[in-house]
């Protein structure tokens, strides 16, 4: 009898938005990045990237900005290239500023957001769709910011969310870099605001309840600290 082998999933570059003010955080964020606060011990970009590590990727881009710096002598088993901004360029800026290094695939991550999702069905969706851009989305969030409907993203809006919505974007992004090529431009922008509206309806939504969290508040911070100081498993990266 033949044995099947599985097919593995090859796992693209990780970019990693990491140059953010943190302006949320207050005093935490004046003499350390955000991307460095240490959660339970270890800083949150540590923690993010030994979960992309463990789903398979080994090459990552970050990019820094505010106390970027500190990131000079940041090392990790996965393969680090750092691109920091001379000016604050917002999400988009960002992005377009490191365009050259930039894979033709990557997944998108942001540097306070802890996502423990499965990449390689994430990766496995957005090919299968031949999609330009595919969000993980979840169904199970305090608050919702865009809606979905037959697999696609028709709206998105964090700031001023509706009652027909039905998701929230949970963090976790894999983008085709013609997406940056096409709608990027010099200066400072925003990557939501900017891509998601001009993609509606073509953004591919892959529906993922797994639980993330985002440290961007003092409160987020210690509730993220708490699951770490009470995490026992395996599971808990």
């Amino acid at each position: 009898m033949t044995r099947m082998s599985r097919i593995v999933v090859e796992i693209p570059q990780v970019v990693i938005l990491a140059g953010g003010l943190g302006s949320r955080l207050g005093e935490i964020t004046e003499t350390i990045p955000k991307s460095l606060i240490e959660v339970n011990g270890i800083p949150i970009i540590t923690r993010i990237l030994d979960w992309a590590y463990e789903q398979g990727c080994r090459r990552s881009l970050i990019l820094t900005g505010h106390l970027g710096e500190m990131f000079e002598n940041y090392e990790h088993k996965i393969d680090l290239t750092f691109v920091k901004e001379s000016e604050p360029l917002g999400t988009g800026g960002a992005l377009w500023n490191a365009k050259d290094q930039l894979e033709n695939e990557f997944i998108l991550l942001w540097g306070d957001d802890y996502h423990p999702t499965n990449y390689s069905s994430l990766v496995d969706s957005h090919r299968q769709n031949n999609a330009l851009l595919t969000m993980t989305v979840t169904e199970k969030h305090e608050t919702m910011n865009l809606r979905h409907e037959n697999g696609k993203v028709i709206e998105y809006n964090k700031s001023s969310p509706n009652e027909n919505f039905n998701g929230y974007e949970a963090g976790t992004s894999i983008v085709d870099k013609k997406v940056i090529e096409t709608y990027g431009k010099n200066g400072k922008w925003s990557w939501e605001e900017t891509v998601y509206p001009a993609l509606s309806g073509e953004i591919t939504a892959h529906i993922d309840n797994t639980k993330f969290w985002d440290m961007g508040t003092p409160e987020r911070l210690e509730v993220l600290n708490q699951f770490f100081k009470d995490c026992i498993t395996e599971d808990c990266k």
